[in-house]
């Protein structure tokens, strides 16, 4: 879904994107949604070789685990546009560790 300012509404956006996670309202009395997704990613990775020369043999063996963490905030702000609660303005951030 592309959110389009003074076109999408509220029950599209809820449509598309389900409950938010925190809902306030602002100075102007608009309704703010703020939608916060987190993801983790874990991969586990292994190495191994053998290697034999002439008749001593040798392993050599890692193992190592990586796991990343990514979050991102969607920040819409609604106005009641004719009786009905439309995007007026929104913004997103996202961050990585």
């Amino acid at each position: 879904m592309t959110l389009k300012k003074n076109v999408t509404t509220q029950a599209e956006v809820v449509e598309t994107f389900g409950a938010p996670n925190l809902v306030t309202q602002n100075a102007e009395g608009e309704d703010v949604w703020t939608y916060q997704r987190n993801a983790t990613v874990a991969n586990a990775a292994s190495n191994s070789s053998y290697a034999t020369i002439i008749l001593l043999g040798g392993t050599s063996k890692s193992s190592g685990f990586e796991q990343s963490s990514r979050t991102m905030t969607l920040i819409i702000k609604f106005k009641d546009i004719k009786g009905v609660k439309t995007v007026v303005d929104f913004s997103s951030r996202s961050s990585s560790f």
